[in-house]
Parts: structure tokens; sequence; C-alpha cells
């Protein structure tokens, strides 16, 4: 038998035990390491993040100037361009490249932003559902399916067209989604370390509760939480990207890659580039995002082991 039949047979986890993720299993299958695709992806994170914190710098234009003298101006790629705008110019005349640099700042924000709120608000949650049990657990528990059985984007959609599009409750509202894996998530993991001996035993010497979830328990199960705001950020930003495609999320004269690829929508045969540059960005960065966040949840998730 070959070396590619064997691997070709062979079970999704490693010689030891360990078990693989979805990629990792993937990329195995194929007969490719997944590392080469995991530094890819680190690196396109680390530029990225760089540009959204650094990229006022570099941005050669106001995002919102415009030129009307230049309205649709290829980029300096295609026939036609020019180096004063190096990616093109949208409808208005304004810099396409100015633009994709200040959208991906409040992109990035909104993210990360929304992705901590709801990782601390269901964090909580299932670790007060986890502590007290009985009453509070089962209503907690109840929310929690509600949350499930719910289209997020039918709600988002319901609360930003009647509550209004401002950019604290945009963030609020990407923020509360997915907030119940978290809480399911924390809630087993609490439930699992207070029946271990250690924290029987820190119990029994009188330790404070606030002391015990504190020192003992929150330490054993932060690595899995910051796993899965991982796995779940690139979900938060696509959902930001939606609600302002859509034009109920960032408003004019914010930009967001959403809202550039929802103004790109009406001119993707006369001038493509509006559209297809923030799709390319808005693919790889959740694509880098999720690649990481599986190779996380391999070396960090104890389950896995």
């Amino acid at each position: 038998m070959t070396t590619k039949q064997a691997d070709s047979v062979m079970p999704s986890h490693t010689a030891t035990g360990v078990k693989r993720g979805w990629l990792s299993a993937t990329m195995h299958r194929w007969g490719l390491s997944g590392e080469w695709l995991v530094t890819a992806a680190l690196i396109y994170i680390a530029f990225i993040l760089f540009i959204a914190v650094f990229g006022f710098t570099f941005q050669p234009y106001e995002h919102t100037k415009q030129d009307l003298f230049n309205q649709l101006q290829p980029p300096v790629f295609m026939d036609g361009g020019s180096w004063d705008h190096i990616f093109g110019t949208d409808d208005l005349g304004r810099d396409v490249l100015s633009r994709l640099i200040k959208g991906l700042q409040l992109s990035v924000l909104i993210g990360v932003v929304g992705t901590v709120i709801g990782a601390v608000l269901g964090s909580v949650l299932g670790i007060v559902a986890a502590h007290f049990r009985g009453w509070v657990e089962e209503v907690l528990m109840m929310l929690v399916d509600v949350q499930v059985s719910l289209p997020f984007i039918i709600f988002a959609l319901a609360v930003l067209a009647f509550v209004g599009n401002s950019l604290t409750v945009l963030i609020i509202v990407v923020g509360i989604d997915g907030w119940e894996r978290y809480a399911r998530l924390s809630r087993s993991m609490v439930l699992s370390c207070n029946a271990q001996d250690y924290v029987r035993a820190v119990r029994s010497l009188g330790l404070s509760n606030y002391k015990i979830y504190r020192r003992h328990v929150l330490p054993n199960i932060l690595g899995t939480l910051v796993v899965q705001a991982t796995i779940n950020l690139p979900g938060v930003i696509l959902l930001e990207s939606t609600l302002s495609f859509l034009g109920l999320g960032v408003q004019p004269p914010m930009t967001s890659l959403g809202q550039i690829l929802g103004v790109g929508r009406d001119y993707l045969i006369l001038a493509p580039w509006i559209a297809v540059l923030p799709g390319m960005v808005i693919f790889f960065l959740t694509l880098s995002i999720a690649v990481v966040g599986d190779w996380l949840r391999d070396r960090l998730d104890p389950t896995l082991k």
C-alpha cells in the first residue's frame, strides 16, 4: 500500500490518539500539511490588524472626498488606471483604497467588540446557571433554546429597523449573536470543574465562591472560551457585513466593508472593482480567522487531547 493510499484510509486522528479538527483532517487527507496554511493566515491577520490600527497614516485621501471628474476610474492594474487612485474610484469619485482602509478599521472594531460582548455575556450567564442550578438554570437554558431557534438575522433586521441603526446599537446587536454558544460551553465546563476533587477540596477549606471561580475554575475554562471566541469572530464580521450590505448597518458618512460592498453591487458590470475588492478582503479575513481558530482548538481544547 502506498503512502497516498494509506493516508486515504487513515482516520482523522494522529498516532498519539489526538483527534484532529475538520480542517486538519481534511488537509491531512489531501496529503498536505496544515502548518503553512496557518502561517499564511496568521500573516494575513497581522497585516489586517496593522492596517486597522495604523492605516490612517497610509490613507491617501479622506474616504468621503468626492471627485466627480474621476468617477469609476479603474485600478492601476487595469486599462485606463492611474497611480493617483491605485484601486480606482467609485461612483462618486471617492478613492476606493482610502475607503477600504477606513471600512476595514470599522469592520474590525465592530467584529472584535461584538465578539467580546457575546463572549462575556454568554460566559457569565453560563457560570451563573452552573452555580445556582435549579430554576435559575432552567430559565437561562430556556433563553438559550429561544436564541438557538430564532433566525437571528431576522431579529437583527427588526431591531435595527425599529430602534435605529446607530453604531452603538449595531455593535450591541452583533454582540448578542452567538452568546448562547458561550453560555452552553461555560455551563458544561463549570459543572465539570465543580465535580473535580480539587474544587471540592478548596471549597471544604472555606474559600469563598468568588475566589474559587477566579483562581481555580476560570483559568481552567478560559482557554476553551478564547478558542470559541476565535471561531465565532468570522460569523460576527459576516453578520455586520450582511447588515451593512442590506443598508441597515453602518450608515454614511461612516463606511465599512459591507457598506462598500453594498454600494458596489450596482456597478458589478461597469466597475466590478468596487465590490470585488472589499469582498476579497472579507473572504480572506474570515477564512484566515477560521483557520487559526481551528488550529487553536486542536492545541488548546482539552477535549481533543
